[in-house]
């Protein structure tokens, strides 16, 4: 039996046409055909096609394939239509808040409503073209590299993260090629331009003398139920360089007093929301605790405890006295009082953490037990973070170096 080529996705495909012939007398022609990988199942799909000739049963052949690439590559569903790129968005927001944590989505969500539904989300499909997008990023380039940057942040509307606005939109529109709503997806003929070198961020934390001065202060408040809860809080993230989230996020049972550990597994979202599990990977970990802080988390607990008696509540959140966690605006609203009353710098929640790393690097703690007690996921994002914060160190090396020519 002759064997005929198919030339399929790059690939060479023999189909072998059977001859048969009937009672009658008359002949068909038969053959399975390769159709290809099904996009939404991941099995090999074939089919079997036949004719009253050789060349229709190929032709029959060829249009079975033809067939399956236009409905998506898939025989799970027919071809699925969509009013504009808003609704196929949508439909992918389902889709993809499925396989990832809460704070993915909310960021894409945030994208999706500021940025590209306004710019595309009322086109029908046909009409979004590699030209209209790449015209479209360009216009977001050139709105982050002429924004003005104050206090750290750009204005509204003209951010900086357009590569990350252009993956989203090629995601969507990937999503529509499997389900048939289009045939290719032009956002992948899209280059994002360079985006320009701006002022760089400073990173806010106390120097020693401002922290001495922030313990001070502390140590000054009145011992009412919120300046004790709060000064727990912020002893703990100066001690810890937990995430905010991290720390409003623990219960009391993370807590192991009797090994002076802090267990971190999860993090709390912008709302009471919690997560359960932290930013990334490697901030899955375990911290040691002084015994300073253990003893303030104890006091804060025993203060807790004897409160929630008064008002009938059973309180296992570490920062609550009301049964509710802490929210973090209402924080961050709240430190920044506490440092204007202070007379010092507002360095954030997060300044905390920085603070932390500051004093480990000046202090010959091995870069490797930082990047473990931040929770990085790599050692190169906590040296290229924070190595710049060893101001003393620095001046150290370069009289190590003096020393050393000095001994040749």
């Amino acid at each position: 039996m002759p064997c005929l080529t198919l030339v399929q996705n790059g690939k060479e495909e023999n189909m072998n046409i059977k001859e048969y012939t009937k009672k009658d007398g008359t002949k068909v022609y038969r053959t399975n055909v390769y159709l290809g990988v099904d996009n939404l199942t991941g099995k090999q799909v074939r089919t079997s096609v036949s004719a009253n000739s050789r060349k229709m049963c190929d032709i029959k052949a060829r249009q079975a394939i033809n067939k399956f690439i236009n409905n998506g590559s898939t025989i799970a569903r027919k071809k699925v239509v969509f009013d504009n790129f808003e609704s196929l968005a949508l439909s992918w927001v389902e889709s993809y808040k499925l396989t990832v944590k809460a704070n993915s989505i909310r960021s894409v969500k945030n994208y999706l409503k500021v940025y590209i539904l306004p710019a595309i989300g009322t086109y029908v499909l046909p009409k979004i073209t590699a030209m209209l997008l790449q015209g479209i990023v360009n216009d977001w380039s050139k709105n982050a590299n002429t924004s003005e940057i104050i206090s750290g942040k750009r204005e509204k509307g003209k951010g900086k993260n357009y590569k990350i606005m252009l993956n989203i939109i090629k995601r969507i529109l990937d999503y529509g090629v499997q389900l048939g709503a289009i045939n290719d997806n032009p956002a992948t003929k899209v280059f994002p331009p360079k985006l320009k070198t701006r002022t760089v961020k400073k990173i806010k934390y106390f120097d020693d003398k401002e922290l001495k001065m922030f313990l001070e202060y502390l140590e000054s408040l009145e011992p009412s139920i919120e300046n004790q809860l709060h000064n727990a809080l912020y002893r703990l993230l100066l001690a810890t360089g937990l995430r905010i989230g991290e720390a409003l996020a623990l219960n009391w049972s993370d807590i192991d007093f009797s090994e002076k550990l802090v267990n971190v597994t999860k993090t709390t979202l912008q709302s009471r929301e919690v997560q359960d599990s932290p930013k990334t990977k490697g901030s899955n970990r375990i911290i040691s605790l002084d015994n300073a802080t253990l003893q303030i988390l104890a006091n804060w607990r025993k203060f807790q405890n004897n409160h929630n008696k008064v008002i009938g509540l059973s309180d296992s959140v570490v920062f609550s006295y009301d049964g509710q966690r802490l929210i973090y605006e209402s924080e961050r609203v709240r430190l920044s009082s506490h440092l204007e009353s202070a007379r010092l710098p507002n360095i954030g929640l997060h300044g905390f953490r920085h603070t932390h790393a500051s004093l480990l690097m000046n202090n010959d703690v091995n870069p490797k037990e930082i990047q473990e007690r931040l929770g990085h996921s790599k050692i190169t994002t906590t040296l290229d973070t924070y190595s710049h914060l060893a101001k003393d160190k620095k001046k150290e090396t370069a009289e190590k170096f003096s020393n050393i020519l000095k001994a040749l």
